[in-house]
């Protein structure tokens, strides 16, 4: 790291309490002259340029960076390949809101401030953007949202920013001093370098997330994720987080190598004999059931694509040893960060493990299948009359557990499924097929209760339309709302304290084939912290088109008797300078029950963009079910939603617009 220091000002200052002893700074018997510290005193002008670094303990290479003024104009920059960024701030007046995101969804939106662009010389004003500058800008307003910033300037002062930054500090004494940095640091105006040491190291070693206990956002060490400094004006700091015993470049040399290995193999050598392959990749190396060793990895992973290029390695979560079936090893919860061949920035997250040795390589998460899961954040919209007040925030797990699997070379059906685990109900939350209709490749959570493995699909209860576990609920304004879960299995007998719930909790997912045999029983990470529902307010959420609302979510709408349909218009609005990287958009609905057949599930998904934003109106290509208006053949249905979905730094946002309520 470099730390910038103004070498003027310190001269000055020893002039000053050497005065009495020299005529003149720099020697005596110059009694002509004037002391050089003040001849040498650098004016003071307003900048025209503001530079700084986009980093999350590595550089973010190709991240927008929107600088916004005291009156709303912009101005935008996209980050290089070291995280640094340069824009003019012609026709801009301080102070200034800066945010950045990331099109990979590595991270969610950074956010700094600059109260003044008085700066020595007129020089360009360095304004960082780092979790910690994101911390700041939070620590500055009473909801500890750093978006409630913006058309607030006046709340963007040289005082509440340097309070902000002293409570910060206090917050984070124990990494700053394991790191050298000094006690009192200013994380926006200080330069450095993105290289996991000195203050890159200090971002390296804390989160800043959505809370798990309120509405705005908290800051947590990679030493105990479950530890949680809230971050609002009215922070007081009793406790500081505690620093990592790891140091942040522990994987410095696998990242070498890793990279050695990803030029050789773009070059021609052959993966599995490579040395810099086989030193960074270990040889049990596997990913959810996508091969072994190198070769799985080449397959799991886009790193040796010619062209590709890798950026840095981001620790997560440390995990010890034991915490995951296969890792006897002490081990990480890693995102490798890289470029794609058209620069794009692209990662890919996986497990490293430290050998007896001391060495780290890639392990893997060594599971046999593509069960995932990850904390979620959502906001629900009911488009009928009736449900119209139960609109509120839901936070909880996504668990996507896939209809087959591969057992002995042989492709299974998944019948049922039940995960146990933190903050899901003691007896374990079951999963079913949805047997005649469509998944989407998933097990859903079942409205009907299920309380052992399906025997056939024919036994199925009534399904269901979801993959998210809800464990915590809040309204979207006002204190309250009216919406209750009514028993549906998808949710918690009632909104539970978030923050009481293991992050990166590991739970035990059994699956049944369509028979009830037990097929294999795997241990997963969740692989996001956990929010609080009422978090839900610090995301910019889209606005779905009324057309789309007319058109399939009111009965008698003109998409509102497709069975199915085979292609459907999604379209939406979103806020200014809003990304939303790994889009995807869903037409899910619900069939009425009937004599001796369950209600049916009906799930369609498509995916957009991987990287920034997907353009709309999107084309929804895929067949779906809507059935609000009862046809000659097709009853009404029971419920049918549109959901808009992303994934940011591990967690799912699920944005949802339902008719009805099961």
């Amino acid at each position: 790291m470099k730390i910038r220091s103004n070498t003027g000002i310190a001269r000055l200052a020893l002039c000053a309490s050497m005065s009495v002893i020299l005529a003149a700074c720099g020697g005596g018997g110059s009694s002509a002259s004037s002391p050089s510290g003040a001849s040498s005193q650098p004016t003071t002008a307003a900048a025209t340029a503001m530079t700084g670094t986009v980093a999350i303990g590595t550089a973010m290479i190709g991240a927008t960076v929107t600088v916004t003024d005291a009156g709303g104009k912009s101005a935008t920059a996209t980050s290089g390949a070291n995280g640094t960024y340069n824009v003019s701030l012609s026709g801009l007046t301080a102070p200034f809101l800066i945010t950045a995101t990331d099109p990979s969804g590595v991270s969610g939106t950074l956010y700094s401030v600059v109260a003044s662009t008085s700066t020595a010389s007129g020089a360009p004003v360095t304004a960082n953007v780092t979790p910690l500058t994101t911390a700041v800008a939070a620590l500055m307003t009473q909801s500890g949202n750093p978006a409630a910033l913006a058309g607030n300037a006046s709340a963007i002062t040289p005082s509440a920013i340097t309070a902000a930054e002293a409570t910060l500090d206090a917050a984070i004494a124990p990494i700053l001093s394991a790191n050298s940095v000094a006690a009192s640091f200013d994380p926006i105006g200080t330069t450095f370098s993105p290289n996991q040491t000195r203050a890159d190291a200090v971002i390296d070693s804390v989160a800043v997330t959505p809370s798990a206990s309120g509405a705005g956002l908290q800051i947590t060490s990679l030493a105990n994720p479950d530890t949680a400094i809230q971050l609002s004006s009215s922070t007081t700091v009793s406790t500081a987080l505690a620093a990592p015993t790891t140091p942040a470049n522990y994987l410095a040399s696998l990242q070498t190598a890793l990279a050695a290995c990803a030029s050789d193999v773009q070059g021609g050598a052959t993966d599995t004999s490579d040395s810099n392959c086989t030193s960074a990749i270990d040889a049990t190396y596997l990913n959810n059931g996508i091969g072994t060793g190198v070769a799985g990895f080449e397959k799991r992973h886009t790193l040796f694509v010619k062209g590709t290029m890798l950026t840095g390695i981001k620790t997560v979560a440390f995990l010890p040893a034991g915490t995951l079936a296969g890792i006897s090893n002490p081990a990480a919860l890693v995102y490798l960060l890289m470029t794609d061949p058209d620069g794009m920035p692209d990662f890919g997250m996986d497990y490293v493990q430290q050998l007896p040795n001391g060495q780290w390589d890639i392990i893997g998460n060594q599971l046999q299948d593509s069960t995932y899961i990850a904390s979620f954040l959502g906001r629900v919209q009911y488009t009928d009359s009736a449900d119209a007040s139960n609109a509120h925030y839901e936070s909880g797990l996504d668990i996507q557990i896939p209809s087959s699997v591969t057992v002995s070379s042989t492709t299974t059906g998944v019948g049922s499924a039940v995960v146990t685990g933190p903050g899901l109900p003691a007896s374990g939350l079951w999963f079913q097929t949805a047997g005649n209709g469509t998944g989407a490749g998933y097990l859903e959570i079942p409205t009907g209760m299920l309380a052992a493995p399906l025997t056939s699909t024919g036994n199925r209860v009534n399904g269901g339309m979801s993959t998210t576990y809800k464990w915590a609920w809040a309204p979207i304004s006002g204190s309250t709302t009216s919406f209750s879960p009514n028993g549906l299995p998808e949710y918690a007998s009632s909104s539970q304290d978030v923050s009481t719930i293991t992050n990166f909790g590991v739970y035990t997912v059994t699956l049944y084939d369509t028979t009830g045999t037990e097929i294999r029983s795997e241990q997963i990470q969740n692989i996001a912290h956990n929010y609080a529902a009422a978090a839900g307010s610090t995301v910019a959420w889209q606005t779905l088109g009324t057309d789309v609302i007319a058109n399939y979510l009111t009965p008698g709408g003109s998409g509102t008797q497709s069975a199915p349909g085979t292609s459907a218009s999604l379209d939406w609005t979103i806020p200014a300078s809003s990304f939303y990287p790994n889009f995807w958009a869903s037409i899910n609905s619900l069939g009425a029950a009937q004599t001796s057949i369950p209600a049916t599930t009906y799930d369609a998904t498509v995916w957009g963009s991987s990287s920034g934003n997907t353009p709309s109106p999107l084309t929804f290509n895929t067949s779906f079910t809507d059935v609000l208006t009862s046809t000659a053949t097709a009853t009404a249905e029971e419920a049918v939603q549109v959901q808009l979905g992303w994934q940011a730094d591990g967690e799912y946002y699920v944005n949802s617009w339902q008719y009805g309520n099961p």
